[in-house]
């Protein structure tokens, strides 16, 4: 979409996290190596692969700078260091989070930094998720938060036929291929690092919202991604953590009474989880939803009561 006479007004940092899978993270990065949107930069974090991965990576692509990591820091304790360190160049404008299993098409970083230049308020875009192995499928748009609990939007169903560069509002949007303001960080800080995986993006987008921000994704920047590749080997891993976030997410945003009674509905939510899952011979599931519930609740932590958001209908916005 871009050409020699275009002025590019954004200067985007691209974070991509790394763990373990080469295969996947360098078909990501050669991905990005199409991208018609000139003015960005790369950064890689591993997050503490020691497996040669990273080495193998390094010799493919020597010119992209590497964050490197001892130990698995998880999503938030991964890019928050790169995110830092983008902060600390002035002319970085916005960053992009990328999962190592999303593939970007070649013009969605510049659809995304068009948008994000005409609608000034919206602080966080995410392109169009849609299954790598079912593209004409969502891979979730957002989500949206109740009062005890998160409803996804738009996972697997049929990318629907929207004006490809009006953004969609959405209540929450995930962090697989997520541009965020500069200003938006500045605001609100980095990603709470007491999330391992999952939840992170959404407690993320809340703040933002809370803050004066818009969320939303765009239908015509579309990201191809592999769903759960980094917990799909280990039986029962995805389950624990996001069970153990969902508790870390919803404790902090109550105090006292409310507190108190959302212990007693995420028991009981537990139990049902565990109920369904056992019913469906998925046993590991069951024990990692449970055991990760458990965690969660018994955790110690800071009580911070964060404003709710009321529930708005998804809406195109109007120029």
């Amino acid at each position: 979409m871009g050409n020699s006479s275009t002025k590019y007004n954004l200067n985007i940092e691209i974070i991509v996290l790394h763990w373990r899978d080469d295969q996947r993270t360098r078909q990501c990065l050669a991905a990005l190596q199409t991208l018609d949107y000139p003015a960005h930069s790369i950064t890689l974090v591993d997050n503490g692969s020691h497996n040669g991965s990273l080495e193998r990576l390094i010799v493919q692509f020597p010119d992209i700078p590497i964050i490197r990591h001892q130990e698995n820091r998880g999503f938030a304790g991964g890019v928050n260091p790169a995110i830092r360190r983008a902060l600390a160049e002035e002319n970085i404008d916005a960053i992009l989070l990328l999962n190592n299993d999303a593939l970007l098409a070649p013009d969605a970083l510049w659809r995304l930094v068009q948008a994000m230049e005409q609608y000034p308020h919206i602080g966080i875009l995410s392109a169009a998720v849609v299954r790598a192995d079912q593209p004409t499928l969502m891979a979730g748009a957002g989500a949206f938060v109740g009062q005890y609990w998160t409803t996804p939007v738009g996972w697997n169903e049929p990318l629907a036929p929207l004006p490809p560069d009006v953004p969609v509002s959405v209540h929450t949007v995930f962090g697989c291929a997520m541009l965020v303001r500069r200003a938006v960080f500045e605001r609100i800080g980095l990603f709470d690092e007491r999330y391992f995986f999952y939840y992170e993006d959404t407690d993320f987008c809340l703040r933002a919202r809370s803050a004066g921000f818009e969320v939303a994704y765009l239908p015509g920047a579309i990201a191809y991604h592999t769903v759960s590749a980094s917990t799909r080997n280990v039986p029962g891993l995805r389950e624990f953590y996001l069970a153990r976030s969902r508790q870390i997410f919803f404790r902090k945003r109550r105090s006292g009474i409310e507190y108190l009674l959302y212990l007693l509905v995420a028991i009981v939510h537990l139990a049902r989880v565990a109920r369904w899952k056992v019913q469906r011979a998925h046993w590991s599931d069951a024990v990692g939803y449970v055991a990760g519930g458990l965690v969660g609740l018994m955790m110690p932590m800071e009580h911070k009561c964060e404003p709710q958001i009321t529930r708005e209908g998804e809406h195109p916005w109007k120029a």
